[in-house]
C-alpha cells in the first residue's frame, strides 16, 4: 500500500473548556488531541500535507508514503488554531469553506482565511451554501461550484481547484460539472486510502470524531488492513441506510441513535440540514 495515502477529515477544535460554539461536539476534537495526531504522524515517519500540495507533485520520488493529508470541512472559527498547529509542525492542510457563511458567527472571516493561506493553508470549496448535492439539479450544482470558487479566489487570491461535498452527498453529474468549471479533484466522505496516482474525483477520507482514540488514529495512518476492512463494511451499511431512508430519514435515525451533540447550535456535514441560497 506504499502508493496509497491516508486523508483525514476534521471539522472543529474544542476550546479549553471542552466547548465549540456552533459546531457538533461529536465532530470536534480537543487541541491536545489534534497536536497528538500531528506528533503521531511524525513518529510514523510522515508529514502533514494538504491534498492540494500532494496533487501539485504527483509521483514525486521525494513524497513519503507515510505522509498524511489533513482536511477540515465547514470553515468553523476554530480551524485557525488547527492551521497554526499544522504550520508549526512544518506542514499544511486543506480547509473547505462555504463562501456564503464566511464571517458569520462562529465561522472564519476573510481576513483570517487570508492569514491562514499566507501561512501555507489551502483554502478550498465546500460549496457556496451547505446544500446537499444529491438534492439539487445540475444548474444549481454549477451555481454552487462556480460561485464558491469565484468568491474564494477573489478574497484569497489563490486558485480554488478542490471541492468537498456537504454531507459527502454526491451524484454522477458533480464530477463532470466540477471539471468543466475548473476543479481538479473532489474529497469525498468515502472511507479508504487514496491512491494518489489514480482518480481524483472521489478522494476518500477518514472522519476524525471526538471519540477517535490514539490507537484508532494509528491504525488509519499506518494503513492497518483489518481496521480498513471494518470501516469499509460500516461505510457500506451507512450508504445502504441513506439510500433506503433518504437524507432526512437517515439524519433522524442517526440523531436518535447518537443523541444530542451540538455545542451552541450549528452543525456539520452529517447532521446539518441543507440550506437554500
Amino acid at each position: 500500500m506504499n502508493d496509497r495515502l491516508t486523508v483525514l477529515m476534521y471539522h472543529a477544535i474544542l476550546d479549553n473548556h471542552g466547548q465549540c460554539a456552533g459546531a457538533d461536539l461529536r465532530y470536534a476534537v480537543t487541541r491536545k488531541a489534534f497536536r497528538q495526531h500531528l506528533a503521531e504522524t511524525k513518529l510514523l515517519g510522515g508529514k502533514p500535507r494538504s491534498v492540494a500540495d500532494i496533487l501539485a507533485s504527483p509521483g514525486s520520488g521525494s513524497d513519503s508514503s507515510c505522509d498524511v493529508a489533513f482536511t477540515f470541512d465547514d470553515g468553523h472559527a476554530s480551524n485557525a488554531d488547527a492551521a497554526a498547529d499544522l504550520a508549526e509542525a512544518g506542514g499544511s492542510g486543506d480547509f473547505f469553506i462555504n463562501s456564503s457563511t464566511v464571517g458569520q458567527p462562529n465561522n472564519l472571516d476573510w481576513a483570517t482565511l487570508r492569514d491562514m493561506a499566507a501561512a501555507g493553508a489551502s483554502i478550498q470549496s465546500h460549496g457556496h451554501t451547505h446544500r446537499y448535492f444529491d438534492e439539487i439539479n445540475e444548474s444549481e450544482i454549477r451555481h454552487e461550484l462556480v460561485t464558491s470558487k469565484h468568491e474564494i479566489e477573489a478574497h484569497i487570491g489563490l486558485p480554488v481547484t478542490i471541492f468537498a461535498p456537504p454531507g459527502g452527498r454526491l451524484q454522477p453529474a458533480v464530477a463532470r460539472i466540477a471539471r468543466e468549471v475548473g476543479y481538479v479533484a473532489i474529497c469525498s466522505s468515502s472511507v479508504g486510502l487514496w491512491a494518489r496516482n489514480g482518480a481524483t474525483w472521489n478522494i476518500p477520507r477518514f472522519a476524525v470524531l471526538r471519540e477517535t482514540d490514539d490507537a484508532q488514529f494509528r491504525q488509519w495512518v499506518s494503513k492497518d488492513r483489518l481496521a480498513l476492512m471494518h470501516l469499509s463494511a460500516r461505510q457500506a451499511a451507512l450508504d445502504a441506510a441513506k439510500k433506503i431512508l433518504g437524507n432526512r430519514g437517515y439524519e433522524k435515525l442517526r440523531a436518535r441513535l447518537l443523541g444530542g451533540g451540538k455545542g451552541g447550535g450549528g452543525g456539520h456535514d452529517e447532521s446539518k440540514k441543507s440550506t437554500a441560497p
